[in-house]
């Protein structure tokens, strides 16, 4: 199993022992340092991917040649799947820590689901969920300002990514400015802006080592502003 601590809802963290075993089976260990590319947009990759430490984002390129974060990859998060990583999507991973990584060729893992009908189901479930994500992303690029979408999408990443102590959530993600600015559809002056107002007002604080909501319910009260 990953030896750094998966989300409760995670893919491996669902896993039977068991049925870890036979996906490392037909898997091979990879190591990436922080900045390399899992898959990039120019290639196709048909591959499905198992984090077992680190951090991944997986972005697209609009037309307009700016990334778009879709979503983040946790330690025992699955990748790959969906086929983000064909070459027709213009999808590609990059880590944003040092990472291990399993990797498996598509072909043995849907034998491997095809011999294993639970791990259908947690494929699915995973799907599932990420698209439900996705859903929430659009929402909040159609908010009506910049403050609300920020507002908005740190409440998502503390519900889905957050790990809670006494009152406040910590996001255990390195991001950085443009980062949050690509999320939510603004420029990087507008989210500076923003941040350092809620950091001033000692709700949120956001650097390069992760994500501090320091005060959940004043953050939740701005959408009723």
């Amino acid at each position: 199993m990953p030896t750094e601590q998966c989300l409760p809802y995670s893919f491996v963290k669902q896993l039977h022992a068991g049925e870890f075993r036979l996906i490392q089976s037909i898997s091979h260990e990879y190591k990436f340092k922080k900045g390399e590319y899992v898959f990039t947009a120019d290639q196709s990759d048909h591959s499905v991917y198992i984090m077992l430490t680190g951090r991944v984002k997986i972005s697209r390129i609009s037309q307009l040649g700016n990334e778009m974060i879709q979503w983040f990859c946790m330690p025992g998060d699955i990748f790959g799947i969906s086929g983000e990583n064909n070459l027709s999507n213009k999808v590609y991973a990059q880590t944003i820590t040092d990472c291990v990584i399993l990797k498996i060729r598509k072909i043995d893992f849907n034998q491997l689901m095809l011999e294993e009908p639970r791990l259908s189901l947690l494929v699915i479930d995973q799907l599932s969920t990420r698209i439900h994500a996705l859903g929430d992303m659009v929402l909040y690029m159609a908010s009506d300002s910049a403050n609300i979408r920020f507002v908005k999408l740190m409440q998502y990443l503390g519900n889905n990514y957050g790990q809670t102590n006494e009152d406040s959530i910590y996001i255990d993600i390195p991001t950085t400015h443009q980062d949050i600015a690509d999320m939510i559809g603004a420029c990087r002056q507008t989210v500076s802006g923003i941040i350092s107002e809620y950091k001033r007002a000692g709700i949120v604080d956001i650097n390069r080592n992760g994500m501090h909501i320091h005060k959940p319910e004043q953050l939740s009260n701005r959408l009723k502003h």
